[in-house]
């Protein structure tokens, strides 16, 4: 098979990924969530870069949603570049989990080295023996097998879906929400089977587009700021992602004809405001495509399932967001299983890309 079709392929694997994750990797959850309990935490920084600073992002939701009173930790996402250079004070009572689907991406790689008996570091990995591997105090890898291609798709849903063990485990979450979190898979395989259907469709109008705004509320902003990046990774065409409130005060002042806009609902009472966004950007006269539980504005609708538990639905909002960049870029020419663009990384020293 050609390799231009390595992406889709990956795509479709997503909830076998989630729950071959969900069974393999809940031991190692349980093991360093007792560890990070020893410590008696103050904060838990979860940090990375690209797609997996969004999964740090999206994790975080699990921690808010879960902490009950001020005595429970705080879970925060940072860029791992920026955390290590510009790092609060840190002891033994603070946690890093450090997000690396290769296990090799070097400011997380290097904060870990710097860090090592100063506090506790958690490592989530897609690779086993990588650098990430060796060098954490606790560690999780993500299951679903190895991936071909440099744009993660698979290994976001594998390493989301570990980081969400982990802090269902550090908060003593019920067995009731891992459930929810396996169901996760079937969410997404309904979701990717209508996109196969509906997004050829799509893509026939909008292929000409070179702009794109995605956004949401709650966890489903950190599922516009992965689904904004496949776009621009994979279709090379600008896109952003933003959080509901945001856009409405900022990129809403520019949108027109020339955009199709993509909401994303989680299926809480504050995606509201999203839908009041996305019927906004109906009227000034953009292209709007809608991906979760409800539709409003009349263009597309890409039904996807609502969690029991808010913070699972970015692992069922990514996959159609992520079939409609791979169409958007074959439509247009592209081949993102190789991309362009993996040079430049490379040129920057970012030797860790996957699909090499």
């Amino acid at each position: 098979m050609p390799n231009e079709e390595f992406i889709p392929i990956e795509i479709h694997a997503i909830p076998a990924t989630i729950q071959a994750t969900v069974k393999e990797t809940r031991p190692a959850a349980k093991k360093a969530a007792a560890a990070i309990r020893a410590r008696k935490p103050r904060r838990i920084f979860m940090v990375g870069n690209g797609t997996s600073l969004y999964s740090s992002m999206a994790a975080t939701y699990t921690g808010r949603t879960l902490a009950k009173s001020t005595d429970d930790p705080f879970v925060l996402a940072v860029p791992a570049g920026d955390f290590r250079h510009y790092r609060p004070s840190l002891d033994e009572h603070d946690v890093i989990v450090g997000i690396s689907a290769s296990g090799e991406f070097r400011d997380v790689v290097a904060l870990f080295e710097e860090l090592h008996g100063k506090c506790l570091c958690v490592g989530i990995t897609h690779i086993p023996g990588s650098t990430l591997t060796r060098i954490s105090d606790e560690l999780l890898i993500s299951a679903g097998g190895p991936s071909r291609v440099p744009v993660m798709t698979k290994t976001y849903a594998s390493t989301l879906t570990a980081a969400h063990l982990l802090l269902l485990e550090c908060f003593s979450a019920s067995q009731t929400l891992f459930d929810d979190l396996e169901k996760s898979a079937e969410r997404a395989e309904a979701a990717i089977k209508t996109a196969d259907d509906l997004v050829p469709g799509i893509v026939t109008e909008l292929k000409g587009f070179e702009h794109a705004f995605f956004f949401g509320a709650g966890s489903a902003y950190s599922a516009a700021l992965e689904s904004a990046l496949k776009m621009k990774e994979m279709s090379m065409l600008h896109a952003e992602g933003s959080e509901t409130w945001e856009y409405a005060s900022g990129p809403a002042t520019i949108v027109d004809e020339k955009y199709f806009c993509v909401a994303l609902y989680t299926g809480n009472p504050k995606d509201e405001d999203t839908a009041n966004s996305i019927k906004h950007s109906r009227q000034w006269e953009a292209r709007v495509i809608e991906i979760g539980p409800q539709s409003v504005a009349g263009d597309w609708h890409i039904p996807v399932a609502a969690p029991l538990f808010e913070p699972f639905s970015t692992l069922s909002l990514i996959p159609p967001a992520a079939l409609l960049a791979y169409r958007m870029a074959r439509s247009r020419g592209h081949t993102p299983d190789t991309p362009k663009w993996r040079e430049r990384y490379y040129a920057q020293g970012m030797k860790h890309i996957l699909g090499k």
